[in-house]
């Protein structure tokens, strides 16, 4: 090993080490430390080792098909680990940790239907309920929407209020769905329902809401509505501002007033822009000048990331539910501000 002839002094390891219960736990962090240096072939041929030997025991036996599925795993080659895991779920000892792993790949994998048999069996060994398995069945729902086969989505959607958020996805689909099939009086209940419950979908929801009151002719009870939520919440206004401004929504007296109110209380935007000026102009003048602002900061705002994942930092221009970097669920928020730091220089 001094001499680097690694694959040299592996073998002899191997070959010299007995496997008993003194260097079991050396054969363990060897293969543990190969895996974390990313030399999956070597601690694949550790751990093989250890299972061709006849005298471990059960428990044992269960630790190393278990370390050399995290070695499949860490190589990439899901269907080996999915294998090794599976055989592992009814295990004395690693079956929790088994099952946690086919719940990751089937993540990966995108297969939905298995990822929520995995996690049920997680729940009945843990006796916790996890949100999880609600946005499984909102996956199934959007891929049947997106099939076009909405009588199964909604089947699916069936078994989403489990948790909040998976209620709140839930209604977020169904208001797609009625939308679909030109349904805008349900879609604009279920679209305001979110909002009422999280205005961190903001950005998403206003302007479906915006078409659904603009297609049923009710803009003015739209415009009430985005009143009553800026009574209810002064911090609203910044942003039903942002949605409105990159979702370029006109025609809306409500959504011009706060977007209005929004570039006079901007402290760094008031350094690019005369606003005791713009105060005093004409409405006209006023009006196209507010124009013009808010098409900046669209292009600046379509420009940037738009979501931050509040575990890892994975930025993106787009919502997901799913974060790509850490794996988790419902980390992504919305920025919901201009990057007006990038234009000062």
């Amino acid at each position: 090993m001094l001499s680097r002839r690694t694959d040299e002094a592996l073998e002899l390891f191997l070959q010299m080490a007995k496997v008993d219960d003194e260097t079991l736990e050396t054969h363990f962090a060897l293969g543990h430390l190969f895996r974390q240096r990313g030399e999956m072939e070597r601690a694949i041929r550790v751990h093989q080792n250890l299972l061709a030997r006849p005298n471990l025991s059960q428990a044992q036996r269960d630790q190393a098909l278990y370390a050399l599925g995290e070695d499949y795993l860490g190589a990439g080659l899901f269907d080996r680990a999915e294998t090794l895991f599976t055989d592992l779920t009814d295990s004395d000892t690693v079956a929790t940790s088994a099952l946690e792993r086919l719940v990751y790949i089937y993540e990966r994998e995108q297969e939905w239907e298995q990822a929520i048999d995995a996690q049920r069996r997680l729940e009945a060994r843990s006796g916790e309920k996890s949100s999880h398995i609600a946005h499984y069945y909102c996956e199934l729902a959007e891929r049947a929407r997106r099939d076009g086969d909405l009588s199964r989505a909604r089947d699916y959607l069936k078994n989403t209020v489990r948790s909040e958020a998976g209620a709140l996805r839930g209604a977020l689909i169904r208001a797609a769905i009625a939308k679909e099939e030109d349904d805008h009086e349900q879609a604009l209940g279920l679209y305001e329902q979110v909002l009422d419950k999280d205005s961190r979908f903001m950005p998403e929801v206003l302007p479906e809401l915006f078409d659904c009151y603009a297609q049923t002719r009710r803009m003015p009870d739209f415009d009430r509505f985005i009143d009553a939520l800026v009574a209810r919440d002064q911090t609203a206004v910044g942003h039903i501002a942002y949605a409105s401004i990159v979702g370029k929504l006109a025609g809306s007296q409500a959504l011009a007033r706060c977007v209005e109110e929004f570039v006079y209380g901007e402290e760094t935007l008031a350094r690019l822009v005369d606003v005791d000026s713009l105060r005093s102009s004409t409405p006209e003048h006023k009006s196209r000048a507010l124009e013009r602002i808010s098409n900046a900061l669209r292009n600046l705002g379509l420009a940037s990331a738009r979501y931050r994942c509040t575990n890892c930092g994975f930025s993106t221009r787009r919502f997901i539910w799913h974060c790509p970097s850490c794996k988790l669920w419902e980390t992504l928020r919305p920025i919901q501000r201009f990057q007006l730091e990038s234009v000062m220089g």
